[in-house]
């Protein structure tokens, strides 16, 4: 009987045992865990100042008329104007692309009314094309785009529709690239220099970075607008040759 007493008490002892091993185990892992999840988590900022290096710009007119004959030879005679018009101003037979005619014949469209509201018929065929100019020569583009009333005033009929997304030149920022590095190097620095701060204020040190984020660049203009670095269609961050980069990076530190 005492045998047995013994050997309960024993039992018992193991099992406490046991429950303040596992209950010891548990606690320090947890505190372990608050240790390495103390981070603080902050913004790095890097801006550079440069100006586009492509610009694209074009030049569209139109031909409305019922004899389909007639209105080619005439869209020949526009885009001859046109192109002496580019070339007197500067700008060579490589930078500029000829666009290919677009024929609409409103008989056949089944949606377009055949006649005027006036009552009159309308022409049948409406003829377009143009030139598309791209050029590293920004600052050419920019003077030539101004001047086109003298085309209107040569009788040419210049045309704009969805096609042309802006009548505008458009401007590109393309040496990303050669800029990149650099500019993630001094976003890196600059989060770091915010985490080192914040260590100093809070009595604790950096013990590394836990986790980072790059970011997105991004291509801004005079007016603050953006767009992407993959060159979305924002045309008011387009339409200006001078533009900001800009690059937000999120970085992870951890303290202790």
């Amino acid at each position: 009987m005492q045998n047995n007493k013994w050997v309960v008490v024993a039992c018992a002892l193991i099992i406490a045992l046991g429950i303040f091993g596992a209950g010891y185990c548990i606690g320090k892992s947890l505190f372990l865990s608050r240790i390495l999840n103390r981070t603080v988590t902050v913004k790095g900022l890097a801006e550079r100042d440069v100006q586009s290096d492509l610009g694209i710009w074009e030049i569209n007119y139109r031909e409305v008329g019922d004899n389909l004959v007639g209105l080619n030879k005439n869209l020949q005679h526009d885009q001859e104007l046109v192109i002496a018009f580019l070339k007197q101003n500067g700008f060579t037979a490589q930078e500029l692309i000829l666009q290919p005619v677009k024929v609409e014949d409103r008989l056949a469209n089944v949606y377009s009314s055949p006649s005027s509201t006036s009552g009159s018929p309308m022409p049948r065929y409406v003829v377009a094309s143009g030139i598309r100019v791209r050029s590293v020569h920004v600052a050419m583009i920019q003077k030539v785009s101004q001047m086109t009333g003298i085309l209107l005033q040569q009788g040419l009929s210049l045309s704009f529709d969805s096609i042309t997304l802006s009548p505008n030149p458009s401007y590109y920022f393309t040496k990303l690239d050669a800029i990149r590095p650099e500019m993630l190097a001094e976003a890196t620095r600059s989060a770091r220099l915010v985490a080192e701060q914040f260590a100093k204020d809070s009595g604790t040190r950096l013990n590394g970075i836990q986790h980072a984020s790059q970011g997105i660049f991004q291509i801004m203009n005079s007016d603050a607008s953006t767009m992407s670095a993959d060159w979305s269609s924002n045309q008011n961050a387009l339409g200006s040759i001078d533009k900001k980069i800009r690059l937000v990076t999120t970085i992870d530190y951890r303290l202790r």
